[in-house]
């Protein structure tokens, strides 16, 4: 039995709470979806949910599995307490330099990971993600990420929908 305490954020779909298991007082991020939102697309959320399966490695958020409910989707992630990268770079300043490659270190890392995978995450920027125990990052919110190689075949192919944050795309996927 899980009680959600708090909201930690929102986006286009719904939004994350903060959850606790009241048997175990564990923690967890419980992305809620809403169906109507989706608009009859809800193969988007089936993909996210499908390729959280595939994941397996200590700077990508761990998923713990989902259950639909009703007109939502529920998402049950590793609850990372120590917020956004966002929040932790101040405006006009930055963070000192052995904190910033710190960070770079576990985004490298992680990126590796999915590409060794085949997959494409477009929506990389600070907002996800995310900060854990002792420093951790994490890389979240697999809401428009996708398979560039086949999983079988190991075939590639060119990924051409353009997606992700304007303010964070490369000049190259503007042009």
């Amino acid at each position: 039995m899980w009680q959600f305490t708090e909201t930690l954020g929102e986006g286009a779909y719904g939004e994350v709470v903060l959850a606790k298991n009241v048997n175990t007082n564990e923690f967890a991020a419980v992305k809620v979806i809403d169906i109507n939102r989706l608009k009859g697309n809800d193969v988007v959320i089936r993909k996210e949910i499908d390729l959280h399966k595939l994941f397996r490695h200590e700077n990508i958020i761990r998923f713990y599995g989902y259950k639909q409910q009703y007109s939502n989707y529920y998402l049950f992630l590793e609850y990372a307490s120590g917020g956004e990268l966002f929040d932790k770079i101040e405006p006009d300043v930055g963070m000192p330099e052995y904190l910033a490659q710190h960070y770079f270190k576990q985004v490298v890392a992680g990126m590796a990971y999915l590409h060794s995978l085949g997959v494409a995450h477009r929506d990389l920027k600070p907002e996800n993600l995310l900060i854990a125990n002792n420093n951790v990052l994490k890389i979240c919110d697999f809401g428009l990420a996708t398979l560039f190689r086949s999983q079988t075949t190991k075939e590639e192919r060119k990924l051409t929908t353009y997606c992700g944050t304007a303010p964070y795309s490369s000049p190259e996927v503007i042009i």
